[in-house]
């Protein structure tokens, strides 16, 4: 009978080990970012260029290893011929229309703003551009999202980073509880999208990977 009892029991035992631990796939790397710019937009007319941004990020912002509560943003950055002058944009995202006045960054020599709104869905935006101390008609620029059909979800993004980062992932990991964070960026160059995946220990160190959006392959790394 003493036996029967505990055959039974680890059979009950093996099955519920099967039945939560199939259920359960570790930590959920998503929950552990704190940073991730899932959209840029490009767009040139004439002399004026366009480079808007979404991002999502936690505030304040710290590297330290620990995800914040997060934040939306959009930033929207201006290249223009004449930096002497004062311009505003208006555009139009999800149904509402939003107007900023920029501001000038005479190191990176482009006028931008930022607005909290939510994640755009929209494949082109139009920016139109005024300028205060000009009789000059506003410019309209058609800025396009770089994101392709095939682009990889932040979620599986990271299930391939972690693959191919499997002990680095590992080390950081105790039970269910992952022990840093990481800021993920969408890049584009070369008419190639590619993410930038920072991973943040607890001591603030930063180790660097650079991943192809479609495929999730590792194309570089810095840092121990």
């Amino acid at each position: 009978m003493k036996k029967f009892l505990l055959t039974a029991f680890a059979a009950i035992a093996i099955a519920a080990a099967f039945l939560f631990g199939g259920c359960s796939a570790g930590v959920n790397l998503t929950d552990y970012v704190s940073e991730y710019r899932s959209d840029i937009y490009i767009g040139t007319q004439g002399e004026y260029s366009v480079f808007a941004s979404y991002t999502e990020r936690e505030y304040p912002y710290n590297a330290d290893g620990n995800a914040g509560e997060m934040s939306r943003v959009f930033e929207v950055a201006l290249t223009a011929p004449d930096n002497t002058r004062t311009y505003s944009v208006r555009y139009t995202v999800g149904g509402t229309e939003y107007t900023s006045e920029l501001s000038f960054d005479s190191v990176q020599m482009i006028h931008s703003c930022s607005q909290s709104i939510a994640p755009p869905s929209e494949t082109a935006i139009e920016f139109t551009v005024t300028c205060a101390d000009s009789e000059d008609e506003p410019v309209v620029i058609s800025a396009a999202s770089v994101k392709s059909e095939g682009m990889l979800s932040l979620h599986d993004l990271l299930q391939k980073v972690q693959a191919a980062e499997s002990e680095r992932f590992a080390a950081l990991t105790s039970g269910s509880t992952f022990c840093g964070e990481l800021y993920v960026r969408l890049l584009y160059d070369n008419e190639r999208c590619f993410f930038y995946v920072g991973l943040i220990d607890r001591s603030g160190k930063t180790y660097s990977m650079l991943a192809d959006a479609s495929t999730g392959e590792i194309i570089a790394t810095r840092g121990e």
